[in-house]
């Protein structure tokens, strides 16, 4: 063989060893090209949105949250733990209160129904608890001559025993 078959075979050689990366090398050329735009887009919308905060953004404020940020590396770590933690359990409890709820609510509904909540929602009207003593067992005997106070037992001992029936 002679040095020029020899070059033009060391030349094809190389040839194909350089194909791959110019093919690389021209992917790399288009994909720029196609971001180009859109890059210079984001410039464009990120220097409108900075603008607006321009006057309020002081270079001391970020210097005095980052070093805020670092002294309280242990504090943020533990928030976010029971962050999670908090996160966790509402997972756990979800479950229960889609069951529980719609049956608290069938439960006033039915008290409702029997009267008793509009029974409790009248009854801090009718009654000044600003004028209260402290009564003994003789206070409460004396005060059984009172009419209103013997009809506040009988609706006391009718509310018991309706109790008793939202019990069943």
């Amino acid at each position: 063989m002679n040095n020029d078959t020899l070059i033009l075979d060391r030349l094809e050689q190389l040839q194909q060893e350089i194909a791959p990366v110019a093919d690389s090398a021209r992917s790399v050329k288009e994909l720029k090209e196609q971001l180009a735009p859109r890059v210079n887009e984001a410039v464009q919308a990120l220097i409108v949105e900075l603008a607006d905060v321009e006057a309020d953004f002081q270079l001391e404020d970020l210097t005095f949250f980052i070093k805020k940020l670092m002294r309280n590396v242990n504090n943020l770590t533990f928030l976010l733990e029971q962050l999670k933690t908090l996160i966790d359990f509402a997972r756990a409890v979800e479950p229960l209160l889609k069951t529980t709820v719609p049956h608290v609510i069938n439960t006033f509904d039915e008290l409702e129904q029997k009267g008793l909540l509009r029974l409790l929602t009248k009854f801090p009207e009718k009654v000044d608890l600003s004028q209260t003593k402290e009564v003994g067992l003789f206070g409460m005997l004396q005060a059984l001559r009172d009419k209103e106070i013997r009809q506040g037992l009988g609706v006391l001992l009718e509310l018991t025993r309706g109790l008793s029936a939202v019990k069943e």
